[in-house]
């Protein structure tokens, strides 16, 4: 496992959020012809990441892309509790991570769960941005996805 600036970490989860938008809107990219996956392979370039470690989050974002549009969505309901540390904004932002397979339901729990060890509640979106960045870099170093630049 390479070591991965928390910077540039947030660049390569926000392009990957933006591209597995685009791939599941089945849209192309403003800036050319590319599919969303080239795109974020370019992207991830200019970050950057070598080749390997491009494609193997290209391989990943993929895999998750396929597998969420294959499972049902499952709907998760807050407890009345749970409506207290989770702001709209912060919960909705949670939800597309999850419709989007960049998290699945072990880390969507585990980061509500999380909200309620927070100094300040509600939580807010940038709150829950900052704890799900933390979620995907543990869950690609737990899926043999080392990351290098």
């Amino acid at each position: 496992m390479f070591y991965l600036s928390p910077q540039l970490q947030s660049k390569i989860f926000d392009s990957l959020l933006l591209h597995m938008k685009a791939e599941r809107a089945g849209t192309r990219l403003p800036s050319g012809p590319s599919p969303a996956w080239e795109r974020l392979a370019w992207d991830l370039h200019q970050l950057g990441l070598n080749k390997n470690t491009a494609d193997a989050l290209i391989s990943w974002a993929d895999s998750q892309a396929q597998e969420s549009r294959q499972s049902p969505v499952k709907i998760r309901v807050l407890h009345p509790m749970e409506r207290e540390f989770l702001s709209v904004d912060a919960y909705d932002y949670l939800l597309e991570l999850y419709r989007l397979g960049l998290i699945g339901p072990p880390q969507l729990e585990m980061l509500i769960e999380n909200c309620a060890f927070l100094t300040t509640l509600p939580a807010t979106r940038e709150q829950i941005q900052k704890m799900a960045l933390r979620v995907f870099s543990e869950n690609l170093e737990s899926k043999g996805l080392g990351i290098s630049h």
